[in-house]
């Protein structure tokens, strides 16, 4: 049977998961919460909305001009 390593995320519960992890000081493998981008695979990190702008939304932890869903 294969074993499922990844699955997809709303950045609202990213968000609250990296609250917890936070608040409660835990330690991360290599200091991450291994979130990754749909398209390239490469790390990104849950952003927390304010009011209406922004909206909560994922950002790459460093630009990838490949890919469509980088700034």
């Amino acid at each position: 049977m294969a074993k499922l390593k990844e699955c997809l995320i709303r950045v609202e519960q990213a968000s609250a998961i990296r609250r917890v992890v936070t608040e409660l000081g835990l330690k991360m493998p290599k200091g991450k919460l291994a979130f990754r981008c749909p398209k390239c695979k490469r790390p990104v990190r849950p952003h927390v909305g304010y009011g209406k702008k922004p909206a909560p939304h994922f950002e790459h932890l460093s630009k990838n001009l490949r890919c469509p869903l980088s700034q």
